[in-house]
């Protein structure tokens, strides 16, 4: 229930927001005079209708608040929400696979904000086998959304959460628009990038709903199903290990010109690229009922589900650098990267993926409002949510790989001195002895697959109950809103991993010979980056049936591709009671008028987390390149319980200074809870324990919240019915952030044979015959010499030193301030049709990730600056957008897979074109045509400086034609 907070004269407007401003129902163009019994109400609808209601939503609200309407019934501004999302101010998105997926919001990333439906708290899951509170937008299609509210600015009536802010996505109800409504839409979707799905793909929606009785029964039901086909082309590498040069070969030839101010250096770990073709399917649906017995109750009956489905296959191949030991030239540039590298030995190899999963979403709720006196409205409502996400390739796998390739490469080389990919060139010696100018089909041999499952399920019961009392006396006074709620969310996630089930570890070539194709890449392949395209040294791979090559290694080898029993188990329990008071008052100032709302919320949050504990019994080598941690088969789970207090209030002032000119200042504390994944009550150990990268991690189910002390000072000239402008200021005092403390533990019966007596008696004795102790060397000295067992492994001894491992734990020790500026202007030029909107947001902060340092440090992923410009058209049925969007270099993540210790990731700036278009052709027809990313913009991320690439992802455009029919 939101609090009354406008002047008396605009007793209409309130009533209107109190039942869902942003729905799809007329709105007064403006205010004129109005005769005795005679009300003209004007029906606004198209661009310019909405931007109407979102611009009168921010300005009646108390506190800073945005927001984004439908455009009519069924019609959205974008198929997307989070394309949408990404046009307010200080909002930004991130994308997967070329589709809005999670916001940041003022620097804050999706964990820091919080996601309603309908003002209920809704749960989350993902497949990767983490709880996350992060929403994903992808879940819910666009068409039955009337309106998305995002509070900036704490609410003591709004559940906690969001620091960064609160999205309440609004849906379309009966009684909104009271009698018949329906349309439905057809779409043609298409990826100019795809391969191996459709060119075009459909989607399809309606919206019915009606209401009877004399309009005292409504009855709802919208759905849309959507397919969609693409393929995503990038470069990878998995990582910058670091500080490792003292394992550098003592005969190779280095030339090192490093100024890192620390000494520092930075190797890359597996160069790759990718082929990936996705399809995904996406249903959507809600039912409402809706009956008001009387004058005075109104009750809600609602059923909400979406599932996302998500298969795509994947061709990978590249060269895995193995380290300076196989080294015989490198050069370590001013930052102390290794940019230009050429090793001994290795593989090229090619693995092909399979990846499917679901996500199923599930929420069911019941809403009753009463009028129980003229002045006092009370309200209840209750939910019961569900969301699910799981793999769907046999029991509960997500993630099936296959590897294919060729050993004993006699050379290989990365440069990263001038391109944005890296140059990956190899020599592949014996294996060519006529001079293929590369591999042949008969080089090939199977190396080992694996299989990942997942799943997470998370179910949240909410019961909340608000009243509001209203004051009809003449005092400044206005109205109280108070309430009480309870929130119940259980989380549980499993993931287990094979570990490398073998396929013959490359003891196989030219079994293969006739299964292989080969493939071309073309000039077109990352042509968007330099080292793409026609700069590609290796321009081909070859590609395979990935079932068929897996049914004949299963045959061969008499072993079994399926997931193993679970390996990570976590169970998270919060149970929050809160309470609520918030006061409103309309008085004036100077014979200005002033609205002033101030609340206060207490809540207290009982956490209960539980863990599976599994005890790692031993470290493997596998063959040169692959290790692995051997679990015992029995396990126990732990309990750990934690509880925490919170007080966090409100105030808004709001000053009308001149007529349409709103000056606000805003006082709140915000809470976000800890990370999910960082309140697992386990510590586990990475089951791949390859040389550097040793790692593990231990939860923490006493974590506090994130808590915030927020200042926003805004001053707001509204000048037209759609046009306004605006300047802002934010300032947030954070308290209690993660930072992840890391420390070398040693567990006395986890030993390492890649340091013991018998590999370093083998790199004596290959370095006094003048060979390179690589890898490859040393594992196959170690199998010839005794040190292996039965199936070609070296397991540890004795005699082996005990391996260190780097332990990461998260703790409450940081604070920090970060604080910005908002821009907005939004205007349309009279009656000609035209219009624009421009916003940009400057955010900064005293906290800045020091790239020189290797240390654990602390710093906030996701803050940028960003920007938005859209110009619009609309007149005579014909309708026309087009959309700009900018944000600045940032810090994307914290962590490589393979850097071995604390690493970046940074994501560099991109821009972003959108186009639509559409035509009234009859009061009742529509046709339309949108364009997605029409300027293809690129993605790349890397490390700690520039030459460090991480990825590089060549996104293309997509484009959609289609009709709607209103009934």
């Amino acid at each position: 229930m939101r609090p009354l907070q406008f002047k008396k004269s605009m007793l209409a407007t309130q009533v209107s927001l109190m039942m869902g401003l942003l729905t799809a129902m007329p709105v007064m163009a403006e205010e004129a005079p109005i005769a005795e019994g005679d009300i003209e109400v004007i029906q606004v609808k198209g661009i310019r209708g909405s931007q109407a209601k979102s611009m009168e939503l921010k300005r009646q609200s108390a506190g800073v608040v945005d927001a984004i309407s439908a455009e009519d019934i069924g019609k959205f501004p974008d198929t997307n929400l989070a394309e949408s999302l990404q046009r307010i101010t200080g909002v930004s998105i991130d994308r997967v696979n070329g589709e809005g997926s999670k916001v940041t919001v003022r620097g804050f990333g999706p964990d820091f904000n919080l996601v309603l439906l309908n003002n209920r708290t809704m749960p989350t899951a993902q497949v990767a086998g983490e709880s996350t509170r992060s929403f994903e937008f992808a879940n819910l299609a666009s068409d039955a959304v009337s309106g998305v509210e995002i509070y900036k600015t704490g609410k003591a009536d709004i559940s906690s959460g969001g620091i960064g802010s609160t999205i309440n996505i609004r849906t379309a109800r009966p009684f909104d628009t009271r009698g018949l409504v329906a349309t439905v839409g057809v779409k043609g979707h298409h990826d100019t990038n795809v391969e191996d799905g459709s060119s075009i793909t459909p989607e399809i929606s309606g919206i019915f709903s009606n209401t009877f009785l004399d309009d005292t029964l409504g009855f709802g039901l919208n759905a849309s199903y959507q397919e969609r086909d693409s393929n995503i082309k990038k470069a990878t590498i998995d990582g910058w290990r670091q500080n490792i040069d003292g394992e550098l070969n003592p005969n190779a030839v280095v030339v090192n010109e490093n100024k890192n101010p620390y000494g520092n250096t930075f190797y890359a770990r597996n160069i790759g690229f990718a082929s990936q073709d996705t399809e995904r399917e996406r249903t959507n649906a809600q039912l409402v009922f809706q009956y008001a017995p009387s004058d005075t109750i109104e009750m809600t009956l609602d059923y909400t589900y979406s599932k996302l489905s998500d298969v795509s296959n994947a061709d990978t191949w590249g060269l895995w650098f193995s380290g300076p030991g196989n080294a015989t030239y490198a050069h370590i540039n001013e930052n102390g990267t290794f940019d230009y590298v050429t090793e001994v030995g290795g593989d090229y190899s090619g693995t092909m993926q399979q990846n499917a999963s679901d996500n199923i979403n599930k929420s069911l709720g019941f809403n009753i409002e009463w009028q129980a006196t003229d002045n006092l409205l009370l309200s209840f409502d209750a939910h019961d949510s569900n969301a699910n996400a799981e793999g769907k390739l046999g029991n509960y796998a997500d993630n099936i790989f296959f590897i294919l390739g060729a050993l004993n490469v006699a050379d290989k080389t990365y440069d990263a001195t001038g391109t944005e990919i890296p140059l990956l060139g190899a020599n592949y010696g014996t294996l060519n002895p006529n001079g293929e100018p590369h591999l042949l089909p008969e080089h090939y041999a199977s190396l080992f697959a694996g299989v990942r499952a997942g799943r997470n399920e998370t179910d949240v019961n909410q019961y909340q109950f608000d009243g509001r009392w209203l004051n009809e006396n003449s005092d400044a006074l206005s109205s109280i809103d108070f309430g009480v709620s309870f929130t119940s969310m259980e989380t549980h996630a499993q993931g287990s991993y094979t570990g490398p089930i073998s396929a013959g570890w490359y003891g196989n070539m030219g079994l293969w010979k006739d299964d292989v194709s080969y493939v071309g890449l073309g000039s077109d392949f990352l042509s968007d980056f330099s080292g793409g395209g026609n700069d590609m040294l290796i321009p081909y791979y070859y590609s395979y049936d990935q079932q068929a090559a897996m049914d004949k290694a299963q045959a061969l080898y008499d072993v079994e591709y399926v997931s193993a029993p679970w390996q990570d188990d976590h169970r998270i329990k919060e149970d929050t009671t809160a309470a609520y008071v918030q006061v409103n008052i309309d008085s004036e100032f100077n014979n200005m008028p002033l609205n002033i709302v101030a609340g206060l919320r207490y809540e207290q949050t009982d956490v209960t987390a539980s863990s599976m504990q599994k005890e790692a019994q031993q470290l493997v080598w596998l063959n040169p390149t692959e290790w692995q941690t051997v679990y015992a088969d029995d396990f126990s789970y732990s309990h750990e319980t934690h509880d925490y207090k919170e007080f966090l209030p409100n105030l808004d002032i709001n000053l009308e200074v001149m007529e349409n000119v709103m000056a606000r200042f805003s006082y709140s504390r915000t809470i976000t809870r800890p990370t999910l994944g960082s309140m697992r009550a386990t510590t586990a150990l990475t089951p791949i324990p390859k040389v550097g990268s040793r790692t593990g991690f231990a939860g923490n189910p006493a974590l506090k919240p994130f808590s915030s002390n927020n200042i926003d000072l805004s001053l707001e000239y509204y000048y037209d019915d759609a046009s306004y402008v605006s300047v802002g200021y934010f300032n947030k005092e954070v308290e209690n952030f993660l930072m992840n403390t890391i420390e070398t533990v040693k567990y006395d019966h986890l030993l390492d044979p890649y340091v013991g007596p018998a590999a370093e008696q083998a790199r004596a004795e290959l370095i006094a015959n003048n060979e390179t102790p690589s890898d490859e060397a040393v594992f196959q000295w170690l199998i010839d010499n005794g040190y292996g067992n039965a199936d070609g492994r070296v397991p540890q001894s004795g005699a082996d030193p005990v391996a260190d491992w780097n332990i990461s734990k998260p703790n409450n020790v940081e604070d920090l301030n970060i604080n910005g500026v908002e821009l907005a202007w939004q205007h349309w030029f009279w009656d000609t049709g035209f219009g624009f909107a421009a916003n940009y947001t400057l955010v900064d902060g005293d906290t800045e990730y020091d790239v020189e340092r290797v240390d654990e440090q602390f710093a906030l992923p996701g803050m940028s600056d960003s920007a938005n410009f859209s110009v619009f058209y609309e007149k005579d049925g014909l309708q026309g957008r087009l959309a700009y969007n900018w944000r600045d270099t940032f810090l994307s993540g914290m962590g490589q897979a393979e850097a071995g210790g604390p690493a970046p990731q940074f994501t560099e700036a991109f821009g972003q074109l959108d186009i639509s278009v559409s035509y009234q052709l009859t009061d009742n027809l529509s046709i339309f045509a949108e364009g997605i990313n029409i300027l293809e913009q690129e993605k790349r991320v890397y490390g700690r400086y520039e030459e460090q690439m991480l990825l590089a992802q060549q996104n293309s455009a997509r484009y959609s034609i289609g009709a709607r029919y209103s009934f």
